[in-house]
């Protein structure tokens, strides 16, 4: 899956997976929000966390700025309320 938001002059494009599936992307620069709304998530209910090492992660809220890494491992992470029943 491919997304422009206007490429940066000279860099390449960037994939990366979030969740497991890979995106490709023109510009590394982007903001949380329109990454996970690329993954059909809704970033009101929605963090992302970029797999750093084995147990270090760095987190990203919605109105965040993100600099994508080529090849970089991205996991949604749910913040929403979960109903009681």
């Amino acid at each position: 899956m491919i997304a422009d938001s206007g490429k940066t002059k000279g860099q390449p494009p960037v994939s990366f997976t979030l969740d497991g599936v890979e995106y490709t992307v023109e510009d590394r620069r982007q903001l949380v929000a329109d990454v996970l709304r690329l993954a059909g998530l809704d970033p009101a209910d929605y963090d992302l966390l970029r797999v750093v090492g084995k147990d270090e992660k760095q987190r990203f809220h919605d109105q965040d700025e993100v600099q994508l890494v080529p090849g970089g491992r991205y996991l949604s992470f749910f913040t929403g309320s979960t109903p009681v029943v």
